[in-house]
């Protein structure tokens, strides 16, 4: 099996009714319906509010066998600058995630810190917060502030085991640090696009940019995650598609979510998103 997983950043948006899903698909199929397409994604929604063990339960249910989650930690976790309350969502967050764990789908966590978090400021948080998450976790960071950048953030990942994220959004650029043994990378954009049912930027040069680091920095890794998200390129499917293709992986068939077998392109899909 590769050992790429690439997915997108969540899966309910209804501007993929019609380009994604077929016309009319109710949201109680939507993780279902992506699933047959991509065999991994990234909760975007527990960082805004914690999932409930049922929640969970129905993505454990509703999911193929070897489909993974990854998940992003709350932001009551991550964006306090003490903790007035954070070790219990933190807990609770962690223990919520059971029924992944059971099922063999649990991908890796993700502690995604604000650009205000900076080294000078945050570093006794930063070490507590790294070690607060027990280590049968596999756990990414992701960093947006270039303070972070010294031998000292690195050490600690290393030492964590935890894999610094490698970003592609505006005015942050992560180091090509393989800190874990797993690579863990975001294409996230700016916050110009509102309308996500097409492809409305070419992202390829920041695509083969993250590939010949994951063929230089991260050849070595066991696993590399890769998600997209709408706004860096205004549909996130034919982002993932395309990032599959430069990586010469088998590129994922969009049409399957409609319920169509069949070579999907970027510009054969029902009001398709067009061409890069």
């Amino acid at each position: 099996m590769s050992r790429y997983w690439l997915g997108c950043s969540g899966w309910s948006y209804e501007d993929w009714v019609g380009p994604f899903y077929p016309p009319g698909t109710p949201s109680s199929e939507f993780l279902e319906r992506y699933a047959r397409v991509f065999r991994t994604v990234e909760v975007d929604s527990s960082f805004y509010r914690p999932p409930t063990p049922f929640l969970v339960r129905r993505w454990a249910d509703r999911t193929p066998p070897g489909f993974r989650f990854s998940l992003k930690i709350p932001r009551d976790v991550t964006h306090a600058s003490e903790d007035p309350g954070g070790a219990g969502v933190l807990a609770s967050f962690l223990s919520s995630l059971s029924p992944l764990e059971q099922a063999g789908k649990l991908g890796p966590i993700v502690l995604q810190f604000p650009a205000s978090f900076r080294r000078d400021r945050h570093a006794a948080r930063f070490s507590t917060l790294l070690e607060s998450v027990p280590r049968k976790f596999a756990l990414a960071v992701e960093l947006r502030h270039a303070s972070w950048w010294v031998d000292a953030t690195r050490r600690e990942l290393e030492a964590r085991g935890a894999a610094l994220v490698w970003s592609v959004l505006p005015q942050t650029r992560p180091p090509a640090w393989r800190t874990a043994d797993l690579v863990y990378a975001r294409f996230i954009g700016d916050r110009a696009l509102d309308r996500f049912d097409r492809v409305q930027r070419d992202g390829r040069t920041d695509l083969e940019a993250m590939s010949g680091r994951f063929d230089e920095v991260g050849l070595t890794a066991n696993e590399v995650y890769a998600y997209s998200n709408n706004h860096f390129m205004g549909f996130a499917p034919a982002s993932v598609r395309a990032l599959a293709e430069i990586l010469h992986e088998p590129a994922p068939d969009l049409l399957r979510a409609a319920g169509r077998d069949g070579q999907s392109t970027l510009d054969n899909l029902p009001n398709g998103p067009g061409p890069l």
